[in-house]
Order: C-alpha cells, then sequence, then structure tokens
C-alpha cells in the first residue's frame, strides 16, 4: 500500500468511520486506469471454516445485517466475492447454510448482472424491505485467488478470525495452565506480539476469555515486567480497543501497522501483557502432578450445561422454583453464551448453538428473549421475558461450546491398535513412560472422561476386554481407576496403584468414541408419583412374571397357584430427548422369544427398580426387560418408527416409550415388607449397555410412605437434582 493511501485510511478510522466489529475483509480497490478513489468495503463473511467463506453480511447505518436468498444466485456470489477482494464465486449458499445472522435481513430479491462492483448496486427491494427470516441467509464460498489489481497482504487484521489457537501467553513459568504473560497472536504461520499502546483491562479481559479464563486480574507493566524492545516492524497490532463485552479479540476495533509506513507506530516500544483469573476451577491444575480440579461442580450451582461431550459445552439449563429448566434460543448469541460460559468458570463463548443441538430439555422454559451487554455476572441478570412467561418450545434449547484454557491433557492420552483412530486400547503417560490401564473398574464414565481427553467426542463403547487392539507391552500399569465423570483428563480421576504387574486376566481398558449425537433418555418423575399404588395379585395371575424373573426371591418358595403376592405398581415414561434413536444393545437375529407374553426381549434389563430402607439398604427390587421398545407417543415435529407389532424395537428421537402401571412386570413386588418410610429409584439403561449423551439423568428417586395398607408417594425428582433439593 502508497503512504498517502494508509494515511487516508487510518484518518478515515481516527473520524470513527469504522464501527467496532469485526470486518470479514476490508479490501481496498484501487484502479488506476480509470482513476477511481479509495473506498472501504463495508461488508464481511460469517459463519465459515475459512476466511472465504460464509454468511454475507452488510453494514447498513452502523449496523450489520443480513441477504436474503429469495433470487440468490452464482451471479449475485461473484459481485460479493469480486467485492472482497477475491477473483470470483465457486458456489452460492442458501438456507443459511452457514447458520443464521442476527439483527436486520437488510436486502432481498437481490438480482445481479455479475459484473457489479458492490453488492448493494444490484438490483433489490430496497434496504431493509424483505419477508424473509434468518433461517433464509445467503452465503458464498469464494474463490481462494485474490484479485489482481489489489494486494492482499495489505488487508487490515480485522478482516482475519482470531481462533483459540491464534493466541498465546507467553512467560516465563511452566504453570498450567498458561495464565500469565505477553500477548501473541499468530498469522500466516507466524507468532507476532501486540503493542502495549493503550492496552487495559477490558482489552485483556477479551483475551483470557478467549483462551478459557473468566477474567483478567491485571495488565501491569511494572509487576509483570515482560515487557521487550519492539521494533516497528515487529509489531503486528499497534491498537487493540475492546468494550470488555467481547467474545473474540476481532470484535474489538483492531489497527495494524502498516510495514514500509511510519503510520500507528508503537509509541511504548513495550508488549502487551496479561494474568488471566484462574478462578476456583482451573486453580492449583497440573496433569503433571495429577492434581484433581476444584470441586467447583460441588458447589450449588444454579446455571448447568447438560448434553455435550467436551468441557464447557451443552444444553443451558437454570434452576428455578425447584425445578431444572431451559433457556429459548431464538434471540440466543455469542454475548449472551459468553454471560454463562463466564458465570461458570470458563472463559468467552467461541459458539452459540441453538435448536437443541445438545438434546432437548425435560423441564419448563424458563428464560425467553434474553439480551445481555455481556459485562453481566449471571445469565439471569440479563434482560429477559418473565420466568416461564413464554411459548417457547424445547426445540429451541440453547446451548453453548465455551473456550476453556489448554491444560496439555491431550498429550498424555493415546490409542493403539484400533481400526481407525477413534478406537483402542488406551494409554498413558506418566514422566516420559507409557502404561496401560487395567478394566476391572472400566465404566462408561472412565471411557467418557478418555474420550474427552483425547478430543473425540462421545464414548460410544467402554471396553474391558481389548485382545482385538492389543499393542507393545508397556512400561506401567494403572489399576482401580474411578472418575466421577465430569473430569477433562483420567490424570484427575483417583486412583490406587501404578505398578508394573500386568491385568488380572488381560483385562485392558479400551475405547471406542465417536462424534456423532446420540440418544439421552429421561424418565419422567410426574408419572410415577401420580400413578402408584398396591395391589395384592394371586398367584395364579403371575406364571408369565414369574417365568420371566419379575417376582422376588420368596414367590419362588411358596405353593402355586394358592396365595398372592403385595405389588407397588406405577406407570413409567421414559423420554428420547437426545440426538439420534436408542436401539436395543444387541442385533435383533440375538432377540429371545418369550412364548407366555408373546414378545423378544433385546435387552438383559431395560429398567431398573429399587426399594431403599432411610439407611440406604435394598429392601425389595424388581426389573424390567425391554420386552417391548416403541414409540408410545411422539411430541410435536416428530413422527413415530418402532412398533414392537411389526418387529422393530427401540425409542425414537422426540418420542416416549410408556409402559401402564396395569402390564406385566411393571411393579416391585413388595411382599413382606414392614410398613415405613422408604426410598424407590427407577434407573432407566442401568448397564449403560447403550450409549447416551447424558447418563446423570437416568434415575428417578422418589420418597415412599407406606403403612402396610396404601402407599403414597412424594418428592419424586431425577436423582442428578438431590443437591439443590436438599440444599432449597
Amino acid at each position: 500500500m502508497c503512504g498517502p493511501a494508509g494515511g487516508g485510511v487510518r484518518r478515515a478510522m481516527e473520524a470513527g468511520a469504522r464501527v467496532r466489529v469485526l470486518w470479514a475483509l476490508v479490501v481496498l480497490l484501487v484502479s488506476a486506469a480509470v482513476g477511481q478513489e479509495l473506498e472501504t468495503v463495508e461488508i464481511r463473511l460469517r459463519g465459515g471454516s475459512d476466511d472465504n467463506e460464509g454468511r454475507v453480511e452488510v453494514l447498513y447505518n452502523g449496523e450489520y445485517g443480513t441477504i436474503c436468498d429469495d433470487e440468490w444466485n452464482i451471479n449475485a456470489a461473484n459481485v460479493v466475492c469480486r467485492q472482497l477482494g477475491y477473483k470470483g464465486a465457486v458456489d452460492f449458499k442458501r438456507s443459511s447454510f452457514f447458520g443464521p445472522g442476527t439483527g436486520q435481513v437488510f436486502l432481498d430479491n437481490v438480482v445481479c448482472k455479475g459484473n457489479e462492483t458492490k453488492i448493494g448496486d444490484c438490483s433489490h427491494r430496497g434496504w431493509g424491505k424483505n419477508d424473509c427470516n434468518h433461517d433464509e441467509d445467503a452465503g458464498v464460498v469464494c474463490s481462494t485467488e485474490v484479485r489482481d489489481d489489489i494486494d492482499i497482504s495489505d488487508r487490515y487484521v480485522s478482516q482475519v478470525t482470531l481462533r483459540v489457537g491464534d493466541i498465546r501467553l507467553r512467560g516465563l513459568t511452566k504453570r498450567l495452565p498458561q495464565a500469565e504473560g505477553y500477548v501473541e497472536i499468530k498469522y500466516q504461520e507466524k507468532w507476532w506480539p501486540i503493542c502495549a499502546d493503550g492496552w487495559d483491562y477490558n482489552d485483556a479481559k477479551v483475551v483470557c476469555g478467549q483462551l478459557g479464563f473468566r477474567d483478567a486480574l491485571t495488565v501491569d507493566l511494572r509487576k509483570y515486567r515482560y515487557e521487550r524492545p519492539l521494533l516497528h516492524k515487529d509489531a503486528w497490532l499497534t491498537r487493540v480497543d475492546c468494550t470488555g463485552s467481547e467474545s473474540t479479540l476481532t470484535e474489538c476495533r483492531l489497527e495494524r501497522l502498516i510495514q514500509g509506513t511510519v503510520s500507528l507506530p508503537c509509541l511504548s516500544n513495550m508488549t502487551a501483557v496479561v494474568k488471566c483469573d484462574l478462578g476456583p476451577r482451573y486453580s492449583g491444575v497440573s496433569p503433571t502432578t495429577h492434581r484433581k480440579l476444584s470441586a467447583i461442580t460441588t458447589q450449588p450451582q444454579f446455571v448447568r450445561l447438560k448434553g455435550g461431550a467436551n468441557t464447557g459445552e451443552g444444553r443451558v439449563e437454570i434452576y428455578y422454583n425447584r425445578q431444572w429448566g431451559t433457556v429459548c434460543g431464538q434471540s440466543w448469541d455469542l454475548k449472551q453464551a459468553s454471560v454463562v460460559c463466564r458465570e461458570l468458570g470458563y472463559g468467552s463463548a467461541r459458539s452459540a448453538p441453538k435448536g437443541a443441538q445438545f438434546g432437548q430439555g425435560h423441564g419448563p422454559v424458563w428464560l425467553d428473549h434474553v439480551v445481555c451487554t455481556g459485562n453481566e455476572l449471571s445469565i439471569v441478570d440479563c434482560a429477559h421475558s418473565n420466568f416461564s412467561a413464554t411459548s417457547c418450545t424445547h426445540d429451541h434449547d440453547a446451548s453453548v461450546q465455551c473456550n476453556v484454557p489448554d491444560l496439555k491433557v491431550k498429550e498424555k492420552i493415546r490409542l493403539s491398535g484400533g481400526r481407525n483412530p477413534r478406537e483402542g486400547r488406551v494409554e498413558i503417560q506418566r514422566g516420559r513412560k507409557w502404561g496401560i490401564i487395567c478394566s476391572n473398574s472400566w465404566t462408561y464414565k472412565e471411557a467418557g472422561v478418555a474420550c474427552r481427553q483425547l478430543g473425540m467426542g462421545y464414548a460410544l463403547h467402554a471396553l474391558k476386554e481389548v485382545w482385538y487392539f492389543e499393542g507393545d507391552k508397556l512400561d506401567f500399569v494403572m489399576a482401580d481407576l474411578k472418575c466421577d465423570g465430569t473430569e477433562e483428563a483420567l490424570h484427575f480421576c483417583s486412583y490406587k496403584s501404578w505398578t508394573n504387574k500386568e491385568c488380572k486376566g488381560h483385562q485392558v481398558a479400551g475405547i471406542i468414541c465417536t462424534q456423532a449425537r446420540l440418544p439421552d433418555l429421561v424418565p419422567d418423575a410426574s408419572q410415577v408419583r401420580q400413578s402408584i399404588y398396591l395391589e395384592d395379585r394371586p398367584l395364579y395371575l403371575l406364571y408369565c412374571a414369574a417365568e420371566e424373573n419379575c417376582l422376588a426371591s420368596s414367590a419362588y418358595q411358596m405353593e402355586w397357584p394358592y396365595g398372592s403376592r403385595r405389588l407397588l405398581r406405577f406407570t413409567q415414561a421414559v423420554a428420547n430427548f437426545g440426538k439420534a434413536d436408542f436401539r436395543p444393545n444387541i442385533d435383533s437375529s440375538q432377540w429371545i422369544w418369550h412364548q407366555c407374553h408373546a414378545h423378544y426381549h433385546s435387552m438383559e434389563i431395560f429398567t431398573q427398580y429399587d426399594l431403599l430402607s432411610e439407611n440406604g439398604t435394598k429392601v425389595a427390587e424388581g426389573h424390567k426387560a425391554s420386552f417391548c421398545l416403541e414409540d408410545s407417543h411422539c411430541y410435536d415435529g416428530y413422527e413415530p418408527k418402532y412398533d414392537c407389532n411389526v418387529g422393530e424395537q427401540g425409542i425414537s428421537m422426540g418420542c416416549d416409550d410408556t409402559y401402564k402401571h396395569s402390564l406385566d412386570c411393571q411393579w416391585i413386588d413388595i411382599t413382606g415388607v414392614p410398613s415405613g418410610t422408604y426410598t424407590l429409584e427407577v434407573i432407566i439403561n442401568p448397564l449403560r449397555a447403550v450409549a447416551e449423551m447424558d447418563f446423570e439423568n437416568n434415575r428417578i428417586s422418589c420418597k415412599i410412605n407406606y403403612n402396610g395398607y396404601q402407599v403414597v408417594a412424594t418428592e419424586c425428582h431425577l436423582g442428578e437434582d438431590e443437591l439443590l433439593n436438599s440444599i432449597y
């Protein structure tokens, strides 16, 4: 870029012409042949995986908005791409292919010849006139080749998306996570420092948030002496101006030193530094010392994330009026999502998924029309409609994916022997040596942590024998590993010993991970509470139940068919709120036919029922094999697939399987149990034979008052909610 042109752009910036938002591309179009004036292009691409693709957004009256896809075609895409500095378009996209935008839809019925200079020069209905919504946002995929009449290296930094891996803190300490040091950003495979001119707390807060920390503590150069001389050619950013509410550094106003000129010099000649707030979640964390994460999750939390495979992601749920509910995602964006992330001890949000991307919630929709400034301490501090005053449904549930600190745990785990990178024998690192894990206590909880540590999504299978994934003999064995399922790495779980011996019976832990979404079964506690009752049923009516082992052991010592059994009966409804169908864990060719009830058993145990005394002792139990998994009822927008009368069994996404209290085996045999106060537990998929997005919501707990003649159920709730319910 020539000196006068750069000076003209600088004066325009200083005059306030450029708004404080990310410009996807700010290109100076120069045509010496026709003597055109320099022009700042007010257009950007968002939502793509690279700079040359995304949803088209245009700036009008100081606000960015989208373009409706009515009549959108390759000619319009060519205009957009050329306007952004590329030679042309390779594709055009409709129907919010790159995700829905926010704000207004500024242009509709855009018709271009293909040779226009700007998209606004094409025919359209007029600025702001449309009959569209953001489900119709237009997008483009541009050629990666740039126009011959511009120098693409002279673009300002605000065109570039700085992702988490593009920002780092470089300091003197090796403590993990790296939370203090001088700030560097990555551009064109090289790390560059940021000039300290004007650097303040708001700028540091945005950097810390993008690195996974909830806040910044200080930017005091005198205390943290990371300063070093900066030559003008070394500083890539010489001005950063953030408000502190931004989710990413590229939403701030950024100015760059233009090489070869004296514009925008780094006057302080020092590098920007920051110290981030670790918060209680990450204070003292170090996988090298195997210290467990601070137990922030044991504190009563009124906001939580559900259904995510990775740390800091999931459906947003809020505890209110003794019940968990969700947030409507119709006005959900990064500002709202970042408030949630910071409230939970993470950094800012890297995405704000809508449409129940991590499965649907099952309580009320507590919040709707949420609008945040980005600086609130809690999501409930944001403007919103009154609690539960909404018509929003769970298919609009809001979710977040938060930036989290890099604990360098991925390098300490690997898989060997698998047929693909997502499966194999689990091997972990201790010091410089590698070892295996005995599978004597290996469950879906431990497998889920391993898949999370690897960054490979959910655990599809927790393998206890991996003879088909055998690898080399390693240096050590980890025994008796136990996780609670929330850890970020196996190194943070509890274990009893390291040993050089082999695992007993050669039982070595393995996993199969998946990035695909899974089902999520949730039982209905209200159905149990409302339907529970007692029945004294004659033995001559219980032959089929006895054949299927649905009675207490004392029943088989009786003189059949004389006498009766006392049954605690109730209705059970199990909904699939996940993102995939729930299917039996074995192929239909292996199902077992039961002639008495004329049905197949497709799982050994689908549901387990336990009656516990006040000290937790089991006094009675029951179970229900999945003798007819089917879609009893489906919610709006979903259609049933499975009907056991035609052979296929399962529970479709968005449907439930309801077993009425009148059906065989839908009970607990409590014959001989004395009157008293008990706890009824209903556990779905108790053996975790089928993978789910969330196993913690599979248990119902009810208080049972039994006087010998009648029974009453109270305080029925999902077992995962016991902590808050006991306190409040």
